[in-house]
């Protein structure tokens, strides 16, 4: 093999082991977007859980909420009669 033939054997190996690299680094960053990837929908993943979560719990509160409001205004209604029943007494005395 003469010396020319070397170096375009060597030549032509050099640019098949660039490409060669250029596409597994290529391949690499795209596994690399995939795992990102992957991840990104795992961290939503548990902020939807932990959003559901604090929404059950405000849903909680807010039924609470709701139960003791309907108590008082029945409170205030009690209390609103027993004022009228006294100022009727009063005044019928």
């Amino acid at each position: 093999m003469s010396k020319t033939e070397q170096d375009d054997s060597f030549a032509s190996g050099t640019r098949r082991l660039t490409r060669a690299l250029e596409q597994l680094e290529t391949k690499a960053t795209q596994l690399q977007k995939r795992l990102q990837n992957a991840s990104d929908a795992s961290d939503m993943d548990e902020d939807r859980a932990r959003l559901a979560a604090e929404l059950d719990e405000a849903r909680s509160r807010a039924a609470s909420m709701e139960d003791a409001a309907k108590e008082a205004g029945t409170a205030l209604d009690d209390a609103i009669a027993d004022v009228r029943a006294a100022l009727s007494e009063s005044g019928a005395s």
